[in-house]
């Protein structure tokens, strides 16, 4: 129980570290939206549970990114990132062929029906946090979908998919999504 308290702690820094952030970038240029998302994704990772005996979010927290995605290059910068329960960050272009790798997918619009095919394959709980990015249209099976409204960036979340992917949501992100599901 001792580490309550710290757990605590760094939950409220962090959601005051997102919304400084967000509060920052309604004045920043656009040029910095993709910057503020990437920052969006690092969160979502401190927020979400992935299932017990997962093996491969155990050291590493594998996010795969589409090739196609603008979010590329700002993703990378996550490459190295300490996760809050000590998991380092690997940065790596997403394939098809091994998804199974991935802990957390960044979807662009031209991959997002193949992934969501090979994702419906797998087994109930397969511990994949999917993420879109400008999705111009909502897929029932993505559980954290980003997109900009008004000049900010706001992200919807579906609490349906999560439970799909075996994927615990804290009721804190689940309070600042714009819409849940």
């Amino acid at each position: 129980m001792s580490h309550a308290p710290r757990l605590l702690r760094w939950i409220r820094l962090s959601l005051w570290a997102l919304y400084a952030v967000a509060t920052l970038a309604r004045a920043a240029p656009a040029v910095e939206e993709l910057d503020l998302k990437a920052a969006y994704v690092y969160n979502f990772i401190q927020f979400v549970e992935w299932p017990e005996g997962d093996t491969a979010a155990a050291h590493d927290m594998t996010v795969c990114v589409s090739p196609f995605s603008p979010l590329k290059r700002p993703l990378t910068a996550l490459e190295g990132k300490q996760t809050s329960k000590g998991r380092t960050v690997r940065v790596r272009l997403l394939e098809l062929t091994d998804l199974r790798s991935c802990r957390v997918i960044v979807l662009y619009n031209s991959d997002v029906e193949a992934v969501v095919r090979l994702l419906r394959a797998m087994p109930p709980a397969h511990g994949i946090l999917t993420v879109s990015d400008e999705l111009t249209f909502v897929n029932p099976e993505v559980v954290i979908a980003l997109s900009q409204q008004e000049g900010r960036v706001v992200f919807g979340i579906s609490s349906d998919a999560a439970a799909r992917a075996g994927l615990n949501i804290s009721s804190r992100l689940l309070r600042l999504a714009k819409a849940t599901r």
